[in-house]
């Protein structure tokens, strides 16, 4: 199966601000998630919501995501980015794969 990427609006609006080198970071393990979203070299599942799946960023932080295989999209809902400047708070729950 060939996945795709997609940041749900909440991601993308966490997103402001990134650093670039954070955004450089996210772009690579975007594309090595999308090869198999459920290696577990580079994702866990995050029980206890079927398909929830947390990605380390590396020092940047980390991101949560479902693999929606009807679609083919590695489905990103949250990031939670670790600095100074650029910490967002994990708020909330993981929002439905619809």
């Amino acid at each position: 199966m060939s996945w795709r990427p997609w940041l749900e609006d909440r991601a993308l609006r966490q997103m402001q601000g990134l650093p670039s080198e954070a955004f450089d970071m996210l772009v690579r393990t975007l594309a090595r998630i999308c090869e198999d979203p459920f290696d577990p070299v580079f994702s866990v599942p995050v029980p206890p919501v079927p398909g929830r799946r947390v990605a380390d960023l590396g020092d940047f932080g980390f991101i949560e995501f479902i693999a929606d295989e009807a679609k083919g999209q590695v489905r990103v809902y949250h990031l939670v980015w670790t600095g100074s400047d650029h910490h967002i708070a994990a708020i909330g729950k993981l929002a439905p794969c619809k």
